[in-house]
């Protein structure tokens, strides 16, 4: 019976995989490959992180709070808060070796004061929260 050639199973399947790159080419291609940008020089800086955070009992059950101060011109809607299971929170980059004078807006209209801050006075009558960095 004549017929058609058989074709070679084992050849099919060398066939398909891919052949492997031998380590002088990947070597070469490497070397066409322009080299990575190295990160600029930077000094340190001169901001630092800082968490503003009110606990639930402290937020006297607000629906929304924000933190405003000196780092805001005391804008109550520069900083709101988000809210957590614990209350809310806030962080913001402030410049390092000063201190600022702050108050929580519980509300759009409540402000109070961080009860573990030490405060001053704000020459209005009342008390300012103060962050030392």
């Amino acid at each position: 019976m004549a017929g058609r050639p058989r074709k070679n199973p084992a050849a099919e399947t060398a066939e398909a995989k891919p052949k492997k790159e031998t380590a002088a080419k990947k070597a070469a291609k490497n070397e066409a490959e322009e080299p990575k940008a190295k990160r600029p020089y930077t000094k340190r800086s001169t901001k630092q992180a800082v968490k503003f955070e009110l606990n639930n009992e402290q937020a006297q059950n607000a629906n929304f709070a924000s933190v405003a101060g000196e780092f805001n011109d005391w804008n109550k809607d520069a900083n709101p808060m988000t809210k957590t299971l614990n209350g809310f929170e806030v962080e913001i980059e402030l410049e390092k070796g000063k201190n600022y004078q702050f108050r929580y807006v519980l509300n759009g209209t409540n402000w109070i004061n961080d009860p573990y801050r030490k405060t001053v006075d704000n020459g209005m009558g009342e008390c300012n929260s103060v962050i030392e960095l």
